[in-house]
């Protein structure tokens, strides 16, 4: 006999308690499913069940779950769930709600009205380097050979200084028009910085500018900005 396959509880964010369900209701989840709050004294989660086999956890659903929390973001305070996350009923999302409430309630208070930006910022040291192999001449011999390594290595590490001296005024001009600021250590490459700010929504513009003004100043460097996302860098 065919078991019929059990239905899950797929959580995509936690707002405030306020969250009306006839909005939430209108908007589909990543299986199709219409989304709702489960609620719980202050806060609530914005969930939606459907049957296992229709949540398809691939590129496209992982699009859509970013534009429902986008959407969300629009009109409420949300912090965002881990994609994919699935639990076996309402009752199990209670069980969360109840679990972690005190620290659900903290960060919604501290993430209100705010939003984040991303800010990659990339050196043209590599390219640099690359024009000065091009264009020096060919050694002669072993001293003229070490002589340009030397000099290139000397051009190359006051690039880098230069780089780095950019970035730390860069860095403090834009924390001081930003709430938070989570700077990432993978930076390797040509990326030179790469960090998250959370942002008050009626500063963003104000922001956007900011970053295209220094992008001006600093013309030897490329940036790219993204955003504005909802907070997923500042929940945890």
């Amino acid at each position: 006999m065919k078991h019929e396959e059990k239905a899950l509880t797929c959580l995509y964010a936690i707002t405030g308690h306020d969250v009306p369900e006839k909005v939430i209701s209108e908007m589909p989840g990543i299986a199709g499913e219409p989304l709702y709050p489960v609620r719980h004294k202050e806060i609530a989660a914005i969930a939606g069940t459907a049957k296992k086999n229709r949540f398809a956890f691939d590129k496209s659903a992982a699009l859509a779950y970013g534009m429902i929390l986008d959407t969300l973001c629009e009109s409420f305070t949300v912090l965002p769930c881990r994609f994919g996350a699935l639990l076996n009923d309402d009752g199990a999302v209670t069980e969360v709600l109840q679990k972690r409430y005190a620290f659900y309630e903290r960060k919604l208070v501290e993430l209100e009205g705010k939003k984040e930006f991303g800010l990659k910022i990339f050196s043209g040291a590599k390219d640099s380097a690359m024009c000065s192999i091009q264009c020096d001449k060919k050694p002669n011999d072993g001293k003229e050979y070490i002589l340009q390594k030397f000099q290139q290595f000397k051009a190359d590490n006051e690039l880098k200084k230069g780089t780095e001296r950019a970035i730390d005024v860069i860095r403090l001009e834009l924390q001081e028009i930003s709430s938070k600021f989570k700077e990432s250590s993978q930076t390797d490459g040509q990326v030179a910085f790469s960090g998250n700010y959370l942002v008050e929504k009626k500063d963003a513009d104000f922001f956007c500018s900011k970053v295209k003004v220094l992008q001006g100043q600093y013309s030897e460097l490329k940036f790219l900005l993204t955003g504005p996302w909802p907070p997923y860098n500042f929940v945890f």
